[in-house]
């Protein structure tokens, strides 16, 4: 049985957290592992958010593995959106739904200790300069005309080129996204309503309420003019709280930036709209960093 563990132990896996906080191991053992809410799922999670099959995990000829995303369900893979297949790799952390997330971990085997030494043992030997090695040399040339190519398409074009780091015109061009973001999770709910269930979260609220759940929800005002209208309040308090995060972000405190822009993602709960995705990327990008 202690054998048996141990052969399992060094097998990849997923570490589920959610829904509810509840945390859980599953190990890929087989060629494939469906994913969702239904009682034949490989790996099932009780969540209303999730399809019945919602992902599928396979394992690759050379021994790796790869995320499948099935029909329009909805998946986060690094914080973007995933559009069909990615390959995982150790540390990846994906999540499905409102707040199911995996984490795709790969244990090194006992076996590969020896190489291991081995190779720290061939780190300590003597070594050429590094300009005495043609691969250094033959990547230092390739490296010059990378960056004369890059200072030529600068020049040629102007300098000019597409902002996608966290500025406020960034900010400005998501939230003017956000009725557009509105019409398509309306049209997703038509294709399927699992797939809108596991898209966009948040709370409808009282009756009247201009929030992004209640406006995906109902079919009017559908005009462009008018839903951009209703959907002011939300455009706005978008851009309050995102401005606000980035300047937290600007002045180092992480902390304060992570949380607003959890508030932001909040206002429009749905990863299938770029004004959310911007949101939980720079939330990943302000995550402080695990002390040892």
């Amino acid at each position: 049985m202690a054998f048996l563990s141990f052969f399992r132990g060094n097998k990849p896996s997923l570490l589920q957290t959610g829904p509810g906080g509840q945390s859980r191991s599953h190990v890929l053992d087989r060629p494939e592992m469906s994913i969702g809410r239904a009682a034949n799922a490989d790996i099932v999670v009780d969540d209303p958010f999730l399809a019945p099959i919602h992902a599928r995990i396979e394992r690759q000829s050379d021994g790796g593995f790869i995320i499948r995303r099935m029909g329009l369900n909805p998946i986060m893979l690094r914080g973007e959106a995933l559009l069909q297949t990615a390959s995982l790799k150790s540390g990846d952390s994906f999540r499905l739904g409102k707040d199911v997330e995996f984490q795709f971990v790969v244990k090194a085997a006992a076996k590969d200790a020896p190489k291991k030494e081995a190779a720290k043992a061939s780190d300590d030997k003597p070594k050429k300069s590094l300009l005495k090695q043609p691969a250094f040399l033959a990547g230092m040339g390739v490296a010059y005309l990378a960056i004369v190519g890059i200072i030529g398409y600068v020049i040629l074009s102007g300098g000019s080129g597409a902002e996608t780091g966290p500025t406020a015109e960034r900010i400005n061009a998501e939230a003017a996204r956000i009725p557009t973001c509105i019409k398509n999770a309306r049209r997703m709910r038509q294709v399927s309503e699992q797939s809108f269930n596991g898209a966009v979260g948040g709370r409808v609220g009282r009756e009247g309420d201009a929030t992004y759940a209640a406006l995906s929800l109902a079919a009017e005002p559908s005009e462009d003019a008018a839903l951009a209208k209703a959907a002011e309040p939300i455009v706005e308090a978008y851009k309050r709280t995102a401005l606000a995060a980035l300047a937290s972000e600007n002045r180092g405190n992480n902390t304060l930036a992570q949380s607003l822009y959890q508030q932001t993602y909040d206002l429009v709960p749905d990863i299938n709209c770029s004004a959310a995705r911007f949101a939980l990327q720079r939330r990943a990008a302000t995550k402080p960093i695990a002390r040892r």
